[in-house]
């Protein structure tokens, strides 16, 4: 694991297209707090995000949907890429928020992204410009090699958060619902409704 550099405001940054948030999501974003020891965990739903599309509930439902399931006062529901308004690339919220708290930020984003982080838009940039972490989401695939050869001493950076595996999806919920399956306890229990009444159209 990569030694952390101290810096004057511990912030992370979790994005995603949040549709919809789920147990995972939540269970993530309290070990990213207590693990990483930060003072302030924004998380950020896409707006327009560059590479999913399908079934994407509006952001302001999203928006609301995490409201309701991050509740800790350490962390913050942002809005930020709504305001930008373009598609989304994470380069620029690592950006936008390094300057805001003039701090180098913990970037987290889950194990599958290592399978295509080469494709990432300026993808060098978000192990300069963040602490990139990395949580588990998945067994016995090989991201590891491909991000290894696709990184090189880039890798030797990354920080693995110590967090329980998260196999749920937001995909799989999805899937479940238009097959009118239970998802009981997969979301938050305040959303679970709205949820399946918005999915269950598709």
């Amino acid at each position: 694991m990569a030694m952390l550099s101290n810096t004057t405001s511990r912030i992370g940054l979790f994005g995603g297209t949040f549709n919809p948030p789920h147990v995972g999501h939540i269970i993530i974003a309290q070990y990213a707090v207590e693990e990483l020891e930060l003072d302030l965990l924004y998380v950020i739903p896409t707006y327009k995000p560059w590479h999913k599309s399908e079934m994407l509930a509006p952001f302001e439902t999203r928006f609301n949907w995490c409201k309701v399931c991050f509740e800790n006062e350490k962390i913050k529901i942002s809005d930020f890429e709504k305001v930008r308004g373009e598609t989304s690339y994470s380069i620029y919220v690592i950006e936008h928020f390094a300057n805001l708290h003039q701090t180098k930020p913990f970037f987290i984003v889950g194990e599958d992204c290592l399978s295509y982080i080469e494709k990432w838009y300026r993808y060098n940039e978000l192990f300069e410009k963040s602490h990139f972490v990395v949580y588990p989401r998945y067994c016995n695939r090989p991201y590891e090699q491909h991000a290894k050869t696709a990184l090189g001493k880039l890798y030797e950076t990354i920080i693995f958060l110590n967090a329980p595996l998260v196999q749920i999806s937001s995909t799989e919920i999805r899937e479940r619902i238009k097959k009118n399956k239970s998802i009981k306890g997969m979301v938050h229990p305040q959303i679970e409704k709205e949820v399946i009444d918005y999915f269950k159209q598709f």
